[in-house]
Protein backbone atom coordinates (compact mmCIF):
# COMPACT_ATOMS: atom_id res chain seq x y z
CA UNK A 1 0.00 0.00 0.00
CA UNK A 2 1.22 3.51 -0.69
CA UNK A 3 2.54 5.35 2.35
CA UNK A 4 3.19 9.09 2.60
CA UNK A 5 6.70 8.74 1.22
CA UNK A 6 5.43 6.68 -1.69
CA UNK A 7 2.83 9.33 -2.50
CA UNK A 8 5.68 11.71 -3.26
CA UNK A 9 6.55 9.51 -6.23
CA UNK A 10 3.00 9.55 -7.56
CA UNK A 11 2.36 11.87 -10.52
CA UNK A 12 0.92 15.00 -8.90
CA UNK A 13 -2.27 15.07 -10.98
CA UNK A 14 -3.14 11.50 -9.92
CA UNK A 15 -2.71 11.82 -6.13
CA UNK A 16 -6.24 13.03 -5.43
CA UNK A 17 -7.70 10.27 -7.62
CA UNK A 18 -5.73 7.60 -5.72
CA UNK A 19 -6.99 8.76 -2.32
CA UNK A 20 -10.57 8.89 -3.59
CA UNK A 21 -10.33 5.35 -4.99
CA UNK A 22 -8.80 3.99 -1.79
CA UNK A 23 -11.57 5.53 0.33
CA UNK A 24 -14.30 4.33 -2.07
CA UNK A 25 -12.98 0.76 -2.06
CA UNK A 26 -12.67 0.65 1.72
CA UNK A 27 -16.18 2.03 2.29
CA UNK A 28 -17.74 -0.36 -0.19
CA UNK A 29 -15.70 -3.35 0.88
CA UNK A 30 -14.76 -3.92 -2.74
CA UNK A 31 -11.31 -4.24 -4.26
CA UNK A 32 -11.74 -2.59 -7.65
CA UNK A 33 -8.37 -2.03 -9.33
CA UNK A 34 -7.35 1.40 -10.57
CA UNK A 35 -4.47 2.79 -12.60
CA UNK A 36 -2.24 5.75 -11.92
CA UNK A 37 1.02 7.30 -13.03
CA UNK A 38 4.14 7.19 -10.88
CA UNK A 39 7.63 8.63 -11.13
CA UNK A 40 10.80 6.68 -10.47
CA UNK A 41 13.57 8.38 -8.52
CA UNK A 42 15.31 9.16 -11.82
CA UNK A 43 12.16 10.97 -12.99
CA UNK A 44 11.02 8.25 -15.42
CA UNK A 45 7.24 8.01 -15.76
CA UNK A 46 5.71 4.59 -15.07
CA UNK A 47 2.16 3.24 -14.99
CA UNK A 48 0.93 1.26 -11.98
CA UNK A 49 -2.12 -0.90 -11.29
CA UNK A 50 -3.23 -0.98 -7.66
CA UNK A 51 -5.76 -3.10 -5.80
CA UNK A 52 -6.79 -2.01 -2.30
CA UNK A 53 -8.90 -4.06 0.11
CA UNK A 54 -9.81 -3.90 3.78
CA UNK A 55 -8.80 -6.85 5.99
CA UNK A 56 -8.70 -7.76 9.68
CA UNK A 57 -5.18 -8.28 11.01
CA UNK A 58 -4.54 -9.30 14.61
CA UNK A 59 -8.04 -8.24 15.55
CA UNK A 60 -7.72 -4.82 13.99
CA UNK A 61 -8.80 -3.33 10.69
CA UNK A 62 -5.95 -3.05 8.24
CA UNK A 63 -5.40 -2.12 4.60
CA UNK A 64 -3.91 -4.54 2.11
CA UNK A 65 -2.61 -3.15 -1.15
CA UNK A 66 -1.03 -4.70 -4.19
CA UNK A 67 0.81 -2.68 -6.83
CA UNK A 68 1.87 -3.91 -10.25
CA UNK A 69 3.96 -2.09 -12.87
CA UNK A 70 1.90 -2.08 -16.09
CA UNK A 71 4.03 0.39 -18.07
CA UNK A 72 4.69 -2.13 -20.82
CA UNK A 73 0.98 -2.82 -21.22
CA UNK A 74 0.11 0.88 -21.30
CA UNK A 75 2.78 1.56 -23.91
CA UNK A 76 1.35 -1.25 -26.04
CA UNK A 77 -2.14 0.23 -25.65
CA UNK A 78 -0.87 3.66 -26.69
CA UNK A 79 0.84 2.20 -29.77
CA UNK A 80 -2.34 0.30 -30.65
CA UNK A 81 -4.43 3.46 -30.30
CA UNK A 82 -2.02 5.44 -32.47
CA UNK A 83 -2.08 2.67 -35.08
CA UNK A 84 -5.90 2.66 -35.04
CA UNK A 85 -5.97 6.45 -35.44
CA UNK A 86 -3.62 6.26 -38.42
CA UNK A 87 -5.82 3.57 -39.96
CA UNK A 88 -8.93 5.69 -39.41
CA UNK A 89 -7.27 8.70 -41.04
CA UNK A 90 -6.24 6.58 -44.01
CA UNK A 91 -9.81 5.33 -44.40
CA UNK A 92 -11.24 8.86 -44.16
CA UNK A 93 -8.75 10.15 -46.74
CA UNK A 94 -9.63 7.24 -49.03
CA UNK A 95 -13.34 8.01 -48.74
CA UNK A 96 -12.66 11.66 -49.66
CA UNK A 97 -10.67 10.59 -52.71
CA UNK A 98 -13.45 8.25 -53.86
CA UNK A 99 -16.00 11.07 -53.49
CA UNK A 100 -13.78 13.39 -55.54
CA UNK A 101 -13.40 10.78 -58.29
CA UNK A 102 -17.19 10.66 -58.68
CA UNK A 103 -17.36 14.45 -58.90
CA UNK A 104 -14.70 14.50 -61.62
CA UNK A 105 -16.72 11.93 -63.55
CA UNK A 106 -20.00 13.79 -63.03
CA UNK A 107 -19.16 17.50 -62.47
CA UNK A 108 -22.81 18.55 -62.72
CA UNK A 109 -23.48 16.89 -59.38
CA UNK A 110 -20.34 18.22 -57.69
CA UNK A 111 -21.01 18.47 -53.97
CA UNK A 112 -24.10 16.25 -54.22
CA UNK A 113 -22.65 13.42 -52.13
CA UNK A 114 -21.35 15.84 -49.47
CA UNK A 115 -24.75 17.52 -49.17
CA UNK A 116 -26.56 14.16 -49.03
CA UNK A 117 -24.13 13.12 -46.30
CA UNK A 118 -24.79 16.35 -44.41
CA UNK A 119 -28.56 15.80 -44.41
CA UNK A 120 -28.34 12.04 -43.80
CA UNK A 121 -26.09 12.53 -40.79
CA UNK A 122 -28.34 15.21 -39.32
CA UNK A 123 -31.40 12.98 -39.75
CA UNK A 124 -29.60 10.06 -38.11
CA UNK A 125 -28.66 12.27 -35.17
CA UNK A 126 -32.21 13.60 -34.88
CA UNK A 127 -33.45 10.00 -34.83
CA UNK A 128 -31.02 9.41 -31.94
CA UNK A 129 -29.34 6.46 -33.61
CA UNK A 130 -26.19 5.01 -31.99
CA UNK A 131 -23.01 6.94 -32.78
CA UNK A 132 -21.49 4.00 -34.61
CA UNK A 133 -24.53 3.68 -36.92
CA UNK A 134 -24.47 7.45 -37.55
CA UNK A 135 -20.83 7.19 -38.61
CA UNK A 136 -21.70 4.35 -40.99
CA UNK A 137 -24.43 6.50 -42.54
CA UNK A 138 -22.02 9.40 -42.91
CA UNK A 139 -19.46 7.24 -44.69
CA UNK A 140 -21.96 5.45 -46.95
CA UNK A 141 -23.66 8.68 -48.00
CA UNK A 142 -20.34 10.26 -48.94
CA UNK A 143 -19.79 7.55 -51.57
CA UNK A 144 -23.35 6.43 -52.35
CA UNK A 145 -22.95 7.36 -56.04
CA UNK A 146 -19.53 5.76 -56.54
CA UNK A 147 -21.08 3.49 -59.18
CA UNK A 148 -21.38 6.48 -61.53
CA UNK A 149 -17.69 6.17 -62.34
CA UNK A 150 -18.70 3.15 -64.44
CA UNK A 151 -21.17 5.13 -66.58
CA UNK A 152 -20.49 7.09 -69.80
CA UNK A 153 -19.87 10.79 -69.11
CA UNK A 154 -22.09 11.84 -72.03
CA UNK A 155 -25.08 10.19 -70.35
CA UNK A 156 -24.36 11.70 -66.93
CA UNK A 157 -24.16 15.19 -68.43
CA UNK A 158 -26.84 14.81 -71.13
CA UNK A 159 -28.89 18.07 -71.21
CA UNK A 160 -32.05 16.40 -72.53
CA UNK A 161 -34.35 13.65 -71.30
CA UNK A 162 -32.79 10.19 -71.22
CA UNK A 163 -34.11 7.44 -73.46
CA UNK A 164 -34.98 4.08 -71.89
CA UNK A 165 -31.62 2.40 -72.52
CA UNK A 166 -29.78 5.39 -71.04
CA UNK A 167 -32.07 5.47 -68.02
CA UNK A 168 -31.45 1.76 -67.42
CA UNK A 169 -27.71 2.43 -67.53
CA UNK A 170 -28.11 5.18 -64.92
CA UNK A 171 -30.06 2.78 -62.72
CA UNK A 172 -27.14 0.36 -62.80
CA UNK A 173 -24.95 2.70 -60.71
CA UNK A 174 -26.24 1.19 -57.44
CA UNK A 175 -25.14 -2.30 -58.49
CA UNK A 176 -21.82 -1.02 -59.85
CA UNK A 177 -21.19 0.77 -56.55
CA UNK A 178 -21.92 -2.42 -54.64
CA UNK A 179 -19.56 -4.43 -56.84
CA UNK A 180 -16.78 -1.89 -56.22
CA UNK A 181 -17.24 -1.80 -52.44
CA UNK A 182 -18.28 -5.36 -51.56
CA UNK A 183 -14.74 -6.67 -50.99
CA UNK A 184 -13.75 -3.81 -48.65
CA UNK A 185 -13.96 -4.82 -44.99
CA UNK A 186 -15.72 -1.77 -43.55
CA UNK A 187 -17.04 -1.71 -39.99
CA UNK A 188 -20.50 -1.08 -41.47
CA UNK A 189 -22.52 -2.66 -44.33
CA UNK A 190 -21.44 0.14 -46.69
CA UNK A 191 -21.76 -1.90 -49.90
CA UNK A 192 -25.31 -3.03 -49.02
CA UNK A 193 -26.34 0.52 -48.11
CA UNK A 194 -25.01 1.83 -51.44
CA UNK A 195 -26.81 -1.00 -53.27
CA UNK A 196 -30.15 -0.21 -51.60
CA UNK A 197 -30.27 3.60 -51.56
CA UNK A 198 -32.75 3.65 -54.49
CA UNK A 199 -35.05 0.98 -53.05
CA UNK A 200 -38.52 2.15 -52.01
CA UNK A 201 -40.99 0.98 -49.35
CA UNK A 202 -43.59 -0.34 -51.83
CA UNK A 203 -41.02 -2.33 -53.83
CA UNK A 204 -40.96 0.05 -56.81
CA UNK A 205 -37.28 0.92 -56.38
CA UNK A 206 -34.16 -0.67 -57.81
CA UNK A 207 -32.04 -2.72 -58.33
CA UNK A 208 -33.69 -5.52 -56.29
CA UNK A 209 -37.23 -4.25 -55.81
CA UNK A 210 -36.96 -4.61 -52.03
CA UNK A 211 -39.81 -3.43 -49.82
CA UNK A 212 -40.53 -2.51 -46.21
CA UNK A 213 -38.19 -3.92 -43.58
CA UNK A 214 -36.07 -5.66 -46.20
CA UNK A 215 -34.46 -2.28 -46.86
CA UNK A 216 -31.72 -1.22 -44.45
CA UNK A 217 -32.58 1.76 -42.25
CA UNK A 218 -29.37 3.45 -43.39
CA UNK A 219 -30.42 3.09 -47.04
CA UNK A 220 -33.86 4.53 -46.28
CA UNK A 221 -32.28 7.60 -44.68
CA UNK A 222 -29.80 8.17 -47.50
CA UNK A 223 -32.51 7.53 -50.10
CA UNK A 224 -34.65 10.37 -48.74
CA UNK A 225 -31.68 12.74 -48.42
CA UNK A 226 -30.73 11.85 -52.01
CA UNK A 227 -34.18 12.75 -53.33
CA UNK A 228 -34.37 16.02 -51.40
CA UNK A 229 -30.91 17.18 -52.48
CA UNK A 230 -31.35 16.12 -56.12
CA UNK A 231 -34.71 17.86 -56.52
CA UNK A 232 -33.54 21.06 -54.87
CA UNK A 233 -30.40 21.30 -57.04
CA UNK A 234 -29.69 22.00 -60.71
CA UNK A 235 -29.33 19.10 -63.10
CA UNK A 236 -28.15 19.12 -66.75
CA UNK A 237 -31.66 18.32 -68.00
CA UNK A 238 -33.58 20.74 -65.74
CA UNK A 239 -33.19 23.74 -63.43
CA UNK A 240 -33.38 23.33 -59.66
CA UNK A 241 -36.93 22.58 -58.49
CA UNK A 242 -36.31 24.07 -55.06
CA UNK A 243 -36.45 22.74 -51.52
CA UNK A 244 -40.20 23.31 -51.16
CA UNK A 245 -40.90 21.03 -54.12
CA UNK A 246 -38.52 18.42 -52.70
CA UNK A 247 -40.22 18.45 -49.31
CA UNK A 248 -43.62 18.27 -51.02
CA UNK A 249 -42.42 15.13 -52.85
CA UNK A 250 -41.41 13.21 -49.72
CA UNK A 251 -44.55 14.39 -47.88
CA UNK A 252 -46.83 13.21 -50.67
CA UNK A 253 -45.27 9.75 -50.76
CA UNK A 254 -44.69 9.34 -47.04
CA UNK A 255 -45.45 5.77 -46.02
CA UNK A 256 -45.65 4.75 -49.70
CA UNK A 257 -42.17 5.27 -51.10
CA UNK A 258 -40.46 6.76 -48.08
CA UNK A 259 -40.35 5.77 -44.41
CA UNK A 260 -42.80 7.92 -42.43
CA UNK A 261 -40.60 8.50 -39.40
CA UNK A 262 -37.62 9.50 -41.51
CA UNK A 263 -39.77 11.84 -43.64
CA UNK A 264 -41.14 13.52 -40.49
CA UNK A 265 -37.58 13.90 -39.21
CA UNK A 266 -36.44 15.47 -42.47
CA UNK A 267 -39.38 17.90 -42.51
CA UNK A 268 -38.67 18.85 -38.89
CA UNK A 269 -35.05 19.65 -39.70
CA UNK A 270 -36.00 22.01 -42.52
CA UNK A 271 -39.17 23.57 -41.13
CA UNK A 272 -38.42 23.75 -37.39
CA UNK A 273 -34.67 23.57 -36.97
CA UNK A 274 -33.55 25.73 -39.85
CA UNK A 275 -31.49 23.11 -41.67
CA UNK A 276 -29.86 24.31 -44.89
CA UNK A 277 -27.47 22.64 -47.28
CA UNK A 278 -23.99 24.09 -47.01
Amino acid sequence: MLDEDSYKLVYSEDRKMIKENVIKNLKSGLCSPFEYRALKKNGQLRWALQVVTSITYQGKRAILGNIKDISGLKQAQIRLKESYQRLQKTMQDTIKVIAKVVEVKDPYTAGHQQRVSQLSTCMAEELKLPKNKIEGIRIASLIHDIGKIGLPSEILSKPTKLIDIEYNLIRSHSQIGYDILKTIDFSWPIAQIVLQHHERLNGSGYPQGLNGEKILLEAKIIGIADVVEAMSSHRPYRPALGIDKALEEISQYKGILYDSQIVDTCLKLFKEKGFKFE
